[in-house]
């Protein structure tokens, strides 16, 4: 199925399928629509009307529909002393998953990275999403809280 599937950049038309999954990700953690502070015109205005955005976005294809996103933006790392990519968001269809084409979008965040020079990419996973860490760990990626004994955390400014 993944050799049928297309990664590229996110355009703002793709923005309702995003926004769409954005949604489904979000109830994967039970968190309702009401709880969500970001907005579908949030979405649209910070990745797509402004300049430079505020973040990027990949999308996978299947036969024309959208299936999976990946949305990212950079950050300066003091420890490695260089850009790194954050990775916000990466998620697939449900009917999709385990097919090859979250596989894809990381391996398309990786390529960018690496194109770009830059020094390492981070995201975080629920500590219950053990499919997520397995995936990433394929990857080679190292879990912080262990390898690093750190934690994230977050000062929320928004109301």
């Amino acid at each position: 199925m993944a050799d049928e599937c297309t990664v590229r950049k996110a355009v703002r038309a793709d923005c309702k399928d995003i926004w769409e999954m954005f949604l489904q990700l979000q109830a994967m953690s039970d968190v309702t629509p009401e709880q969500v502070k970001f907005s579908k015109e949030a979405l649209q205005r910070d990745g797509f009307d402004c300049s430079p955005p505020l973040f990027h976005c990949f999308v996978a294809e299947f036969r024309g529909v959208v299936i999976g996103y990946t949305l990212y933006s950079y950050q300066y790392s003091a420890y490695e002393g260089g850009l790194e990519m954050r990775v916000s968001n990466l998620f697939v269809k449900e009917v999709y998953r385990c097919k090859g084409v979250g596989k894809l979008l990381f391996e398309a965040l990786i390529e960018k990275a690496k194109q770009q020079k830059i020094v390492g990419i981070e995201w975080m996973v629920f500590n219950w999403n053990r499919t997520a860490i397995k995936f990433y760990e394929n990857f080679g990626a190292q879990d912080l809280t262990i390898t690093e004994k750190v934690h994230a955390f977050r000062i929320s400014l928004s109301e």
